[in-house]
């Protein structure tokens, strides 16, 4: 009986893992010594590395070894390491005397000091500045090396390393996220962390929306009407330029260097300018005058849209801006026709070859 409690108990389980870990132990350590012996090293002088490299960590149930890599790179980095800290010390070292010669405290003298020294105690006449005389910290004199993704027995320290991928898989973490908070969001009490979740929230703007942040202002003519306008110096598309007044409380006038809509001839030059105001829902309810000059009609018709957009966000509110600007209509076009190559026909295409 009593030794049936023996062969269930916890105690005797913990016993015999220890006599199998300690076997397990001394069987590797012989094998690593016969290894050593092969190779023709003396077995009684075994370094705390190789005894590492043989018995494994100190569980003994895995086998680690560093590889050539890693230890090539170790060795760089602490050759670099050790020069940088020689280098700080004659920079440390230099400063003093330095200081000694200039009659001031090493500890207050700014790195300003250090160069008008130098230049004060060593004129250089030479037309290069890097060619000249200085004094600087070894961080901005020589390059820093590339840091480690493994630690000293080779374990990466990004916890996605394996997948090949560690920024993209990141990202998959991040889109988790608001999957949850969105999860949260629904949940009927979740007003109550409401405040908790916001404190966290920093505040962002897309650079299309930011770059147009401070520009057109709400003013008034002699009607009393609102209207937004925007010259040359925001609206430009390759050569063309061109001006826009927006009128708040309109018929759906549109006007074109003094002429309607039909100044463009091609149907789809007429969409661009209409496509903000049916975004918006502002059609036939505002007055638009614009003047354009320069570049074909793709382009003017594009400065035009443009402007049409950037002053009906003024009239809209800012749920509406969110979705103009993720429609585009808040950011500028700024690509140019490409130049021609030399040897080629146009910008991308070649000549036809011929073998004969």
């Amino acid at each position: 009986m009593l030794l049936q409690r023996l062969i269930g108990s916890p105690a005797l389980n913990l016993l015999r893992s220890i006599y199998l870990q300690e076997k397990c132990l001394c069987q590797r350590f012989k094998t690593g010594k016969r290894l050593l012996s092969t190779k023709g090293q003396d077995s009684s002088n075994i370094t705390e590395e190789d005894k590492f490299d043989l018995l494994g960590d100190d569980t003994g149930l895995m086998v680690e070894k560093t590889s050539k890599a890693m230890k090539a790179y170790l060795a760089r980095a602490q050759k670099y390491n050790a020069f940088m800290a020689e280098k700080r010390e004659e920079f440390a070292t230099g400063k003093r005397h330095l200081a000694n010669m200039m009659g001031v405290d090493h500890n207050t003298l700014t790195q300003k000091d250090i160069d008008e020294a130098i230049e004060y105690l060593f004129p250089s006449g030479l037309f290069v500045p890097a060619a000249r005389p200085l004094m600087r910290p070894p961080e901005e004199v020589f390059p820093p090396k590339k840091d480690a993704e493994f630690d000293d027995f080779g374990r990466p320290f990004h916890t996605l390393f394996y997948t090949g991928k560690p920024n993209y898989y990141q990202l998959l973490h991040y889109a988790n996220l608001i999957e949850l908070l969105d999860r949260v969001a629904q949940h009927p009490y979740s007003y109550t962390i409401k405040d908790e979740i916001l404190k966290y929230r920093i505040p962002f703007m897309s650079t299309s929306l930011s770059s147009f942040a401070n520009s057109g202002v709400v003013q008034h003519d002699d009607q009393g009407r609102e209207f937004v306008r925007f010259d040359n110096d925001v609206l430009r598309r390759k050569t063309a330029r061109g001006s826009v007044t927006v009128y708040k409380n309109g018929t759906g006038k549109i006007k074109i260097n003094g002429q309607d809509l039909l100044y463009f001839e091609r149907m789809q030059s007429r969409e661009q300018i209409l496509f903000p105001l049916q975004f918006t829902g502002l059609l036939n309810k505002v007055d638009i005058e614009a003047t354009v000059h320069g570049g074909g009609t793709s382009t003017q018709a594009g400065v035009i849209r443009l402007g049409i957009s950037l002053a009906l966000r003024h009239f809209v509110d800012e749920n509406m801006t969110e979705k103009m600007r993720i429609a585009g209509l808040l950011t500028r076009d700024v690509r140019r026709k490409e130049r021609k190559k030399f040897g080629q026909m146009k910008a991308r295409r070649k000549y036809t070859w011929k073998k004969r």
